[in-house]
């Protein structure tokens, strides 16, 4: 199972196995999504079957975990019943000022748009085993945002949560994976432990003893078992293709400030 992919310099890669490694996936689906970030559910069967295997087979701190970004309702219709079938919990991040509406924030071109789970959907996953984390309340860029609008995103994204689970949010997704010491600070203080993140060449040094950062690779419809496995083994190659689909969500950030 194991594929060889050495890397240039392992100094260059904040992650390492002494953690779980996250893999990011947003709508599971079979129907027609603009981009690469849709996964069919049939593919994503055989994901989870080769995910549940190598953790399984593999000590605790090697485990693999699966989340979600963004709170597509697929999640729960799609997602769920097959992660259940395997035994496997998941981490979804739901954008709270979206829940039960659809995804017009994103780069559409009004095709084929994609609702949000609902409260009822949120809760139920909880129940189930789930960890709710916050995707922030807009899916705003930090980056384009002034310090008192990212305090006031994350803030009301992490009530939001609380009051739909009851349980406490300590965990935050990035929107649009853009990192700042800004940012860093202010989910800090709100409270949150944890702080999720796509796996980047660039964001090592922004450290901080306060927050754990959890690294994640990027699964996208293209990916096939053996594309998961490469990551697995920190591929050098499935971390450019990674940072090059990434790009084009600073395409999308940069399309939506323009309109």
């Amino acid at each position: 199972m194991r594929l060889t992919c050495h890397l240039p310099s392992p100094k260059m890669y904040a992650y390492n196995h002494s953690n779980p490694l996250i893999f990011t996936y947003h709508s599971i689906s079979s129907n027609f999504h603009v981009g690469l970030n849709s996964v069919h559910p049939n593919r994503f069967r055989k994901h989870v079957k080769f995910i549940a295997n190598l953790n399984n087979s593999t000590v605790e701190n090697n485990h693999i975990k699966i989340a979600f970004d963004d709170g597509y309702e697929s999640v729960y219709t799609n997602a769920f019943p097959i992660m259940e079938e395997y035994g496997l919990k998941g981490i979804v991040f739901p954008i709270t000022g979206y829940i039960g509406k659809n995804n017009n924030w994103d780069v559409t071109f009004g095709i084929n748009q994609a609702m949000h789970l609902n409260i009822d959907q949120i809760l139920s996953l909880s129940d189930n085993g789930w960890e709710i984390g916050s995707h922030g309340h807009l899916h705003k860029s930090f980056k384009w945002l002034k310090i008192d609008e990212i305090k006031e995103d994350v803030k009301i994204s992490k009530g939001f949560i609380e009051d739909i689970t009851g349980k406490r949010a300590i965990s935050f997704c990035l929107p649009f994976g853009d990192l700042t010491k800004k940012a860093i600070k202010i989910i800090e203080e709100a409270g949150f432990m944890k702080l999720f993140m796509q796996l980047p060449l660039l964001n090592r040094k922004l450290n901080t003893q306060k927050l754990q950062f959890n690294y994640s690779r990027s699964i996208y419809g293209i990916d096939s078992v053996k594309s998961l496995t490469k990551k697995y083994n920190n591929c050098i190659i499935e971390h450019l293709k990674e940072s090059f689909i990434h790009s084009f969500s600073t395409a999308t950030v940069l399309v939506k400030e323009m309109l």
